[in-house]
């Protein structure tokens, strides 16, 4: 196996087909189809079904691509930790993180760094605590910020980094929002959006009110913060959300209430490969994000 094969083979596989590969390659379809045949015979299987429209991954494909994208993860931390040594910082640092914490919590964060390292090139993603962890440990994201509880791993440090307030939120024209603090057990009686059932969210919200005996009369669930604000401005419910959320100008319209004896809240934690896997600059990157996280409403999590 040849690099180039294998630069042709990830495309092809992250493209769905031969044609999209060539076009991002900048080669032929035969020369890209030539570059698969022979990867293929010398591997000594299929690694693609070809179906009518498209071109996917058997389970022979599904099984390399892991290991070819971690043979350019290492090639891009070689080069970054060559280039540290004449001041050049350059490369490319794959973030993952929830879509509420990447809309309040990291836009501050990653700008200044963007500022500093501007030869740097960020990437984030977003999706579910799961989803990110599965690909850190695989080495598809350089780290993630994710709600905790997260399982120990032999590959994976998990560092915590804040522990943020959840507020009971309704509109401001609801009949509680005359009130600062309601026992837990009145949001039964309240229709209530909630996060998508199965989230780590959910699971932790579920936990956490289930202790009290408060057991929220579901009428929706969303996934998307900025749609379940907009459900409780226009009086369709109320839901429980980070505090970041609804905080100043964000909160416009709404209210925040607390409930009584019950502090609501989430962990969230900094994932990263154990550092011999990480390059310098993504290394320094996480150093950022662990300090300012950190000092944000106060200490880390304990």
């Amino acid at each position: 196996m040849d690099l180039h094969q294998l630069k042709v083979f990830r495309e092809a596989a992250r493209a769905g087909g031969f044609t999209r590969a060539s076009d991002v390659l900048h080669l032929s379809q035969s020369t890209i189809s030539l570059h698969i045949k022979r990867l293929e015979e010398e591997l000594g299987t299929s690694l693609f079904r070809r179906t009518k429209r498209r071109v996917l991954l058997n389970k022979a494909g599904e099984r390399l691509l892991p290991y070819i994208d971690r043979i350019f993860r290492e090639l891009q931390n070689a080069d970054a930790a060559v280039r540290e040594l004449s001041h050049v910082e350059r490369g490319t640092i794959r973030l993952g993180s929830g879509a509420t914490t990447v809309t309040y919590l990291l836009p501050g964060i990653l700008g200044a760094f963007q500022r500093r390292h501007s030869q740097v090139e960020l990437i984030v993603v977003t999706g579910s605590t799961e989803e990110l962890l599965q690909k850190v440990d695989q080495q598809m994201l350089d780290m993630a910020v994710v709600m905790q509880p997260v399982k120990p791993s032999p590959s994976v440090e998990v560092v915590p980094v804040l522990r943020e307030e959840l507020v009971f939120v309704v509109s401001s024209n609801h009949p509680l929002a005359s009130r600062e603090i309601i026992d837990p057990r009145a949001i039964n009686d309240v229709p209530f959006i909630s996060y998508l059932q199965g989230s780590m969210m959910q699971r932790t919200l579920d936990r956490q009110l289930n202790s009290v005996g408060a057991v929220p009369r579901v009428t929706m669930e969303m996934e998307n913060i900025e749609a379940i604000k907009a459900l409780v401005r226009a009086g369709l419910g109320a839901a429980i959300l980070p505090l970041c959320c609804v905080s100043g100008s964000q909160g416009t319209m709404l209210h925040i209430l607390r409930l009584r004896k019950l502090r609501l809240q989430r962990d969230l934690a900094l994932v990263i490969p154990r550092e011999e896997m990480v390059a310098p600059i993504a290394q320094k990157l996480a150093g950022q994000v662990i300090k300012a996280l950190s000092n944000k409403n106060g200490s880390p999590a304990a």
